[in-house]
């Protein structure tokens, strides 16, 4: 199967994420794959955040791709193939496509309603120009909340690195959100 190219959000000083991402790109044998230089905005967080995401957004519309996935820097597969499930376990109807979130109630069919975590997602053209209106006062995964049809991949094949949260401005935990999340390749436990 071919993956699709990886667009990836970094800031250009965080030297550290970019050395875990690549090395996460390799054990998943990602070849295809483009950084995009992430956006600090000094006032307020979450304005920066949802910018970052809309450049790549923005360049998937003019480019007229039928769709696009996006990563962050801090995300962590959960074990060799993950990357691969995801693609495999795309559906055929999505306007936004999870590899896992941090919050929100998950239905039987894999839809989501209100969620947080754009860890790792696929947005659809159909759904760039609602993503593209979303509000930059508030975090644009809360802002997301019943916009569209939003599907998570079945098993979790993302977890968000534990440390220093440029969001936040603290160290941050975030083994606690996947704790009772069904997780490609391992159980919960085993993210620590």
């Amino acid at each position: 199967m071919q993956h699709p190219v990886l667009h990836i959000i970094n800031l250009p000083y965080r030297s550290d994420r970019k050395e875990c991402i690549l090395d996460e790109l390799k054990k998943q044998e990602i070849t295809t794959f483009r950084f995009w230089e992430g956006i600090i905005n000094i006032q307020y967080r979450a304005a920066g955040i949802a910018q970052a995401h809309k450049q790549i957004v923005q360049y998937a519309k003019n480019e007229h791709l039928p769709f696009i996935t996006i990563a962050e820097d801090d995300i962590r597969f959960t074990a060799s193939g993950a990357f691969e499930y995801y693609c495999a376990n795309r559906p055929d109807e999505y306007d936004l496509y999870l590899g896992a979130v941090s919050y929100g109630k998950i239905s039987d069919d894999n839809k989501v309603e209100d969620f947080s975590g754009l860890l790792l997602y696929t947005i659809h053209a159909r759904f760039y120009d609602t993503f593209l209106s979303i509000p930059e006062q508030g975090h644009i995964d809360r802002c997301l909340k019943h916009k569209g049809l939003y599907k998570v991949c079945p098993l979790f094949v993302v977890i968000e690195e534990n440390g220093y949260s440029d969001n936040s401005g603290r160290d941050e935990d975030n083994s606690i959100y996947y704790a009772d999340r069904p997780l490609y390749g391992r159980s919960p436990a085993a993210i620590v």
